[in-house]
């Protein structure tokens, strides 16, 4: 009876054991918001505003003109740049990185050449500190738009609204989409955008 209790003691201590080094790894729950909610809820949501507050505003080579732009876009630009601002500096604070909460697809997930949250994720995990750097970078950006805002001087709030597109761009083809590196770039030679995610 002692070698019998002892013999299923072992048995149960050598299954958790192996349980243990199955390489298994659960995903790790995010504590606060994920980064694809971020940049949904945050980050992408003002970009577009932000574009959608200027568009009417541009001269006929698409450069922002200050005669074009009232008291009310102004104050809409530097709240929109301040609030990209804010989702990127989350970004930048996350520690984990963690892309979606369990089950949750990102856009174009599930479509022929879209990619999957579990091919973000594993983008991001091989260098998790140059996302946090791209991050850095649109963070410094909208606060220099939101400063320019402010000041309602087109000559620094314009490049700033120019360039967004091609900062973002950049974190997407490195983390979101990298298998379109090529495409982006066959487009971007022959001058075209390609439409956006």
């Amino acid at each position: 009876m002692k070698n019998a209790l002892a013999q299923s003691a072992l048995l149960g201590a050598l299954a958790l054991g192996l349980a243990g080094c199955s390489g298994s790894k659960q995903p790790e729950q995010p504590q606060g918001p994920t980064l694809h909610e971020v940049m949904k809820n945050v980050i992408d949501a003002n970009a577009d505003k932000l574009w959608d507050a200027t568009n009417d505003a541009l001269g006929d080579h698409a450069q922002l003109e200050a005669s074009k732009m009232t008291d009310a876009q102004w104050s809409q630009v530097a709240l929109l740049a301040a609030s990209v601002q804010d989702g990127a500096k989350q970004l930048q604070d996350m520690d984990p990185i963690i892309v979606t909460k369990p089950g949750v697809k990102i856009a174009d997930e599930g479509i022929p050449y879209g990619d999957s949250a579990a091919s973000v994720q594993a983008n991001v995990d091989k260098d998790p500190d140059q996302l946090r750097e791209f991050a850095g970078v649109l963070a410094q950006d909208m606060a220099d738009l939101a400063t320019a805002a402010k000041n309602k001087d087109v000559t620094k709030a314009g490049p700033i609204i120019d360039q967004l597109d091609g900062v973002c761009e950049d974190c997407h083809l490195q983390f979101w989409y990298p298998s379109q590196k090529d495409l982006v770039e066959k487009f971007r030679n022959e001058g075209a955008t390609p439409q956006k995610k």
